[in-house]
C-alpha cells in the first residue's frame, strides 16, 4: 500500500487509506483448541519489505512542509517539516563525512532535545542504529551498555560530556564525542549544530542515501533492555517492524503526541516513529513528569495522543483532583500506558475519570516489549474495542501466542505459563549476542519470560517475570549489579536485591543482607549499606525499598536464591518492625 518511485534522493508518495486499513478488527484473539494458540486480526502491511524508516519520514515530511512537527516547551523552538528534513539532510552528508558507514552504530548519551530528532532522522538516511542510553546513567552503566554496542560517535549533554569521555578512553572506542545541548559547548568537543552550518552544493540533489542500500528487516535502533535472560542487552529493532505496527490505532496526521520518555525507552521510540511516519505535532520536553506540569501540557497544547508508564498514572489519580484531571483530559483521545504491570484499581480509577469520553479510547493498557518493536495486546485504543480492567487486553494484528509450561508444552485457556509469540517480522536479535538471541527465539518463537494466561473470552493477563529483573519507576533494575556493589562492602557475607511492589513506582528496590560472623558484620548498618549504594551508583539503583538482616537467604536445592520467598520473608519483617539497625 506503500508506493514510491526515485527522484533524484526524494521519493512519491501515497499515504495508507485510513478506511481501508480499519477494515479488520484493531484487535481480537482467536483460539485454536487443537493446536492451543491465539491469534490476533491478519490484516496487510501497510508498507512493503523493502521501504525503510528514512525513505518513508522522507516522503511524510516533503508533502507537508510548512507544517510543524515538532514544538521544544521548555525552550519554547518549533520545527516544521521542512526545516527538520532539511536539517537531516545536512546532518547525514557530514556524519557520512566522518567516515560513518552503513551499520555503524551512533551513540545517544543526551535528553529530548530539539535536535534529537534532527540526529534520529539523520540516522535513518545514513543506515546507522542510534543505541539511545538514559542521560542520568553512570559511567558503570555507559560502560556496560557501550561495550556490546561500540559507538563510532557519541552524542551527549554537557551535563553527563566527562562519562562519554571516560568511557569512551577506557573502552577504547575512539569515538567522536559530541554535545547536544548549550550553546556554548565544550572546549574541545564538538557540538552538534557544528554538523548543521555546512551549505549543501548543488550535487546534493543526485545524492543517493545509504538507506536506499538497506531492506525493512535490518536494524533501524537499538534499545536497551533486559531482554529474556536478565541481563543488558541491545535490542535491534527493524525498519519493516516499527513501520507496520500501530502503537497508537486511532493516530491522524492532525493528531498532537507527547511521552516525556527519552529514546532510551522504546516508549519514546515509538511517539518518534508515529510523529514522524503521520506527520503529526509531537510535544518535547526536558522536564520530568508530575501530575501538574502533565495537565499543564495537555490543556496547553490539546495533546491527543499520550505514551508513558503506569507510574505516572498512579501518581497522577493520588495528587490530583478527579475534576481537574477530566477537565484537564479533554483533547485527549487515547491515553496509553505500559512499561510495566498496570494496577487494576488505576485502570479503574482512569476509565472513571475519562468515562464521559465515550466516543474516544481514552484510557487503554498496552503489552508489549522491545523484542516486538510493538505491541502484542492492547486493553482499549479503540471506542469499537473491548476493554477489561486488570487484564492486558486482547491481541493486536498478525500475533500468534502459545502459552508453555516448564517442559515446553502448550496450554489452555486459564493455565498459567510462559507466554511465548510469533511474530511476522524477521527479529535482528540482541546486539552482538547470539547466544542470548538464540535462547529468547527458538524456532522462531520469542520466549518473553513474562508469566501469563488467556481467559475464556480471550483476554491476555500477564502475572510476572520468570526472571529476576523487575522495573522500578520505569527502570530495569538487574539486581546483580546492585549486588556486585553491595558485596563490596566489609561484613556483608550474602545479599539478594529484590522488588516491593508499589502503587506508584511499580516495584521499590531493596536488599536483605546476611551480614558476617566478625567484627566488621557486628558493627554493620542499614545506613551504611544504603550509602555505599548511593555513592557508587545512579539513583534509578538507589534501595527505595530498605535495607533487611536476615540470617539465612531463602535458596532451592541446588542453591538459586529464591528471590519471591524472600520478598515473603521481608513482608513478614516489615509486619513485625525488627530489622537490626
Amino acid at each position: 500500500m506503500y508506493f514510491h518511485c526515485r527522484l533524484s534522493s526524494t521519493l512519491v508518495a501515497v499515504e495508507p487509506n485510513i478506511e481501508t486499513v480499519m477494515l479488520h478488527p484493531l484487535t481480537a484473539t482467536y483460539y485454536d483448541p487443537d493446536q492451543k494458540i491465539w491469534s490476533g486480526p491478519k490484516c496487510k502491511d501497510l508498507y512493503n519489505e523493502n521501504i525503510t524508516l528514512g525513505e518513508v519520514i522522507y516522503a511524510a515530511l516533503s508533502k507537508h512542509p510548512q507544517k510543524i512537527i515538532q514544538i521544544h516547551d521548555v525552550s519554547g523552538v518549533k520545527v516544521t517539516c521542512a526545516e527538520l528534513l532539511h536539517n537531516a539532510k545536512v546532518l547525514a552528508r557530514n556524519l557520512l563525512k566522518l567516515d560513518l558507514k552503513l551499520g555503524d552504530v551512533i551513540g545517544l548519551y543526551a535528553s529530548n532535545w530539539s535536535h534529537t530528532t534532527t540526529l534520529m532522522l539523520a540516522s535513518f538516511l545514513c543506515g546507522t542504529p542510534v543505541n539511545a542510553l538514559y542521560p542520568g546513567f553512570d559511567k558503570e552503566n555507559v560502560a556496560l551498555l557501550y561495550k556490546i554496542t561500540r559507538p563510532k560517535l557519541i552524542f551527549c549533554d554537557v551535563e553527563n560530556y566527562q562519562i562519554a569521555q571516560e568511557v569512551n578512553r577506557e573502552l577504547n572506542l575512539d569515538a567522536l564525542v559530541f554535545i547536544m545541548n548549550d550553546n556554548e559547548g565544550v572546549k574541545g568537543l564538538g557540538h552538534i549544530k557544528d554538523l548543521l552550518l555546512v551549505k549543501q552544493s548543488t550535487e546534493d540533489q543526485y545524492f543517493r542515501y545509504p538507506c536506499f542500500d538497506l531492506k525493512g528487516d535490518d536494524t533501524a535502533i537499538i534499545i536497551c533492555s533486559s531482554g529474556t535472560t536478565g541481563t543488558p542487552k541491545g535490542v535491534q529493532c527493524s525498519h519493516r517492524a516499527l513501520l507496520n505496527q500501530n502503537v497508537y490505532l486511532t493516530l491522524r496526521s492532525d493528531s498532537i503526541l507527547c511521552s516525556f520518555s527519552t529514546l532510551y525507552w522504546i516508549s519514546g521510540v515509538f511517539t518518534l516513529v508515529s510523529s514522524l511516519t503521520y506527520a503529526s505535532l509531537r510535544i518535547l520536553t526536558t522536564e520530568p513528569f508530575s501530575p501538574q506540569y502533565f495537565l499543564d501540557l495537555v490543556r496547553r497544547y490539546r495533546i491527543t495522543h499520550f505514551l508513558g508508564g503506569g507510574n505516572f498514572m498512579a501518581e497522577l489519580i493520588m495528587y490530583c483532583d478527579e475534576k481537574e484531571i477530566a477537565k484537564s483530559l479533554e483533547s485527549i483521545d487515547t491515553l496509553l500506558i505500559g512499561g510495566a504491570k498496570v494496577l487494576q484499581a488505576v485502570q479503574e480509577k482512569k476509565n472513571s475519570i475519562l468515562a464521559c469520553n465515550t466516543q474516544r479510547p481514552g484510557f487503554c493498557v498496552a503489552y508489549g516489549m522491545s523484542e516486538l518493536s510493538g505491541m502484542l495486546s492492547t486493553n482499549g485504543g479503540s471506542s469499537a474495542i473491548q476493554s477489561l480492567d486488570g487484564s492486558e487486553g486482547k491481541l493486536v494484528a498478525n500475533k500468534q501466542v502459545r502459552i508453555i509450561d516448564k517442559q515446553g508444552g502448550n496450554l489452555g485457556p486459564n493455565e498459567h505459563g510462559e507466554i511465548c509469540i510469533l511474530t511476522p517480522y524477521t527479529w535482528p536479535g540482541y546486539y552482538n549476542n547470539p547466544e542470548a538471541t538464540n535462547k529468547a527465539l527458538r524456532n522462531n518463537w520469542l520466549h518473553t519470560g513474562d508469566i501469563g494466561y488467556f481467559d475464556d473470552d480471550g483476554f491476555l493477563h500477564v502475572c510476572g517475570r520468570d526472571n529476576d529483573v523487575f522495573k522500578s519507576r520505569n527502570f530495569q533494575i538487574y539486581p546483580q549489579l546492585i549486588e556486585d556493589v553491595i558485596y563490596r562492602i566489609p561484613g556483608v557475607e550474602e545479599c539478594c536485591v529484590f522488588g516491593i511492589p508499589d502503587f506508584v513506582a511499580s516495584h521499590l528496590t531493596a536488599c536483605v543482607v546476611v551480614r558476617t560472623n566478625n567484627l566488621e558484620g557486628l558493627k554493620l548498618t542499614t545506613k551504611e549499606i544504603d550509602q555505599h549504594v548511593k555513592a557508587n551508583m545512579g539513583s534509578m539503583y538507589h534501595l527505595s525499598g530498605g535495607v533487611y538482616f536476615v540470617e539465612a537467604i531463602p535458596k532451592t536445592g541446588s542453591g538459586k536464591v529464591q528471590r519471591r520467598k524472600v520478598l515473603e520473608l521481608v513482608m513478614k519483617i516489615k509486619e513485625g518492625g525488627n530489622n537490626k539497625q
